[in-house]
């Protein structure tokens, strides 16, 4: 026993990281060609709650959900007989989402892996998008058949 008040050498504080996996900017691309962009807002809500930054990931969730439904409504005002491909209005969405992500969340995915985080295989991504999009489909045949029975 040298000195009774030396602090333990031992680091007191520990590098903090996430447990959780988070999704890469591909598997977003992924998810809003296959799911739309709400499927793509899925996961940048879930890399953004799982980081800790709920505000964020809030906006993001309500913003997702606001350009699902304004697409919906553009896609439904387009007259019968003008014969546009899905593929027109799918790509600006990838696009869109994927440049989003690479703003908004780049950084905090780079620091993520840097500091030991994990991430978030694509076909997860995918399953997840699969899953929005049947949920969307329920909702968009419950919503015509309510409409045309009234």
């Amino acid at each position: 026993m040298d000195e009774i008040y030396h602090p333990p050498a031992s680091e007191l504080e520990t590098k903090k990281k996430s447990v959780s996996p988070l999704y890469k900017i591909s598997g977003i691309g992924v998810a809003t060609f296959v799911g739309s962009i709400l499927a793509g807002g899925v996961l940048m809500y879930l890399n953004y709650k799982r980081l800790g930054l709920y505000d964020k990931a809030t906006k993001c969730i309500v913003i997702s959900i606001v350009a699902t439904i304004a697409i919906f409504g553009v896609v439904y005002l387009i007259p019968e007989d003008i014969n546009i491909p899905n593929i027109a209005f799918t790509i600006p969405q990838v696009i869109a989402m994927v440049q989003i992500a690479k703003s908004q969340q780049e950084a905090l995915i780079n620091e993520h892996i840097s500091s030991g985080g994990t991430m978030s295989s694509n076909w997860k991504a995918f399953g997840i998008s699969v899953l929005i999009i049947l949920a969307i489909i329920a909702l968009v045949t419950g919503a015509v058949f309510v409409t045309t029975t009234a």
